[in-house]
């Protein structure tokens, strides 16, 4: 079996070399759940390859010389890891991965094409995933992608994901073309969501308005976690989450920058009448609805995500197999000082199997 579905066009390089990998005992008993890894999908890629000229989307065409140069090596190390299931397991088994919640390659979303045409590629990239997925259930559950530049499209094909694919949720992008996800034709959607009970992970592809993060892999490294805070802040200050309180949203690299810098918010709302207008609650009310990954790299920060918003708030995340990606996760939880069993076992596993609904 294989994951063999993999579009050319990526952000990140593998997460390990070939024989450089690091092997990870696992010594709970309960469930080590991936909430953040990818796979491409080569037969969609040549399948949008056209249209993607027609409407002048180029991946890979943004960033120096030298960040182009890379990505394009990089493709060479990610694609035995995107093809090959044998690969990809035993990559879990050194992580010490029991479970990947798999999505697709963020710059597949395909939210630039003509409605039907994004409405089929969907279609096709999540039966390749159901299809891939069921031949090994008891390691892999599948998040759907949808058409979101049509609301309508959107909803069809997420009822799909989750009553014919079994699907546990869907990835979407932080905005649509250029739309934030909080605009008003949005709403049935996150109502469907709402009433599915699914979960929504929110991950991010490039940053929108690029032009000085072209040097330094700037694009990735400080735009990416802008573009997470800016679809969160527009979740929170339009009224989405006040209006639907049952919403399942997890945020890829742990929310970004405003999980961290929450407090300027809350001040707004207090000092000016425009920030609170529509909001009954401070935005960090809101905020502490949201759930975050793990994938901040350093032991500190996600001692503070852990502090700020509960272990039960918070995902084991890799970003499988890319190099942007934490290739040692449960390591690195068992360097935040003080984490208690309990948080322990919520953040390994637990949260995320009540989530998408697993058996732990």
């Amino acid at each position: 079996m294989y994951f063999n579905c993999g579009h050319q066009g990526h952000f990140h390089g593998p997460a390990t070399e070939a024989g450089n990998e690091k092997i990870i005992t696992n010594n709970s008993k309960s469930l080590k759940v991936d909430i953040h890894c990818h796979r491409q999908c080569y037969t969609a890629g040549e399948m949008m390859q056209s249209e993607a000229e027609k409407a002048g989307f180029a991946a890979l065409s943004f960033g120096s010389e030298l960040t182009k140069e890379v990505n394009q090596k990089q493709l060479e190390f990610i694609k035995p890891k995107m093809q090959s299931i044998d690969v990809r397991l035993k990559d879990m088994d050194n992580m010490g991965v029991d479970i990947q919640a798999v999505s697709v390659s963020p710059y597949q979303y395909y939210y630039w094409a003509d409605p039907e045409v994004g409405r089929d590629v969907s279609r096709l990239i999540n039966d390749d995933m159901a299809q891939d997925i069921s031949k090994h259930p008891d390691r892999f559950v599948g998040l759907g992608t949808i058409p979101l530049q049509n609301t309508e499209m959107a909803i069809t094909e997420l009822e799909r994901c989750v009553n014919e694919l079994g699907f546990r949720g869907i990835e979407i992008n932080t905005q649509v073309a250029g739309e934030e996800l909080s605009a008003k034709r949005l709403e049935p959607f996150w109502s469907k969501v709402e009433e599915l009970d699914v979960l929504v992970f929110i991950h991010t592809a490039g940053f929108t308005h690029p032009d000085r993060l072209r040097e330094h892999y700037f694009l990735n490294l400080i735009g990416h976690p802008i573009e997470a805070s800016i679809a969160i802040s527009y979740l929170i200050f339009d009224g989405v989450m006040e209006r639907h309180p049952g919403l399942k949203v997890c945020v890829s690299h742990g929310g970004g920058y405003l999980p961290s810098y929450a407090g300027r918010m809350d001040h707004a709302y207090h000092a000016r009448a425009d920030v609170r207008e529509g909001l009954p609650h401070p935005p960090s009310h809101y905020l502490k609805q949201f759930y975050f990954d793990t994938v901040v790299f350093e032991p500190d920060q996600l001692n503070f995500l852990i502090s700020k918003f509960g272990g039960d708030h918070i995902l084991l995340g890799t970003d499988y197999p890319y190099d942007m990606g934490e290739e040692d996760p449960i390591g690195l939880l068992s360097k935040v000082p003080n984490l208690s069993e309990t948080d322990r076992a919520l953040i390994e596993g637990k949260t995320a199997s009540n989530l998408l609904k697993l058996r732990n």
